[in-house]
């Protein structure tokens, strides 16, 4: 969990328990405090997890075009990474890349029906970082696998003519 993603949890957590330990003395006669405050706490960090959890997602929504206006000033490349190691993830990937430049992009590819990773994946750079890499780590080892780094290719459309 990021710091702020917990301080959006913590503070949703104290303003809801201090909200209902305070409103007890006006609309909940007889009921402790010590109870009101100990919902409160507990509506707060369920209301502060939604938060917390909705929040990186509208953010990376709004990062989305900045990384495309920089994107159109470079050429871009996809990558296509075969026979990685099925426990990897994106961090793994990202500083195995990094060394030759920026990582804009990481779609690891799952399966539809256990959503295991099936051990590819496909890598956005910068063209010049892209063959770089390509040269450099094609056929090399990575955790005891030898890696297939080459070039994506478009996905073809499949004619269904029977």
């Amino acid at each position: 969990m990021s710091l702020s993603c917990f301080m959006k949890l913590s503070a949703a957590a104290l303003i809801l328990s201090l909200l209902g330990f305070y409103s007890a003395g006006i609309f909940a006669e007889g009921i402790p405090k010590a109870s009101i405050l100990a919902t409160g706490l507990f509506v707060g960090c369920l209301i502060g997890g939604l938060l917390a959890a909705l929040a990186p997602k509208a953010a990376a929504t709004t990062a989305k075009p900045d990384n495309s206006k920089t994107a159109t000033n470079e050429t871009s490349s996809n990558l296509y990474v075969g026979n990685l190691p099925f426990n990897a993830v994106q961090d793994d990937i990202k500083n195995l890349f990094a060394p030759y430049g920026e990582v804009r992009d990481i779609r690891m590819v799952k399966d539809r029906r256990s959503k295991r990773f099936k051990g590819y994946a496909f890598i956005e750079m910068n063209s010049d970082a892209a063959q770089a890499a390509m040269l450099q780590l094609n056929d090399n080892e990575y955790a005891g696998r030898k890696l297939r780094v080459n070039e994506a290719q478009k996905k073809e459309e499949h004619n269904r003519t029977a």
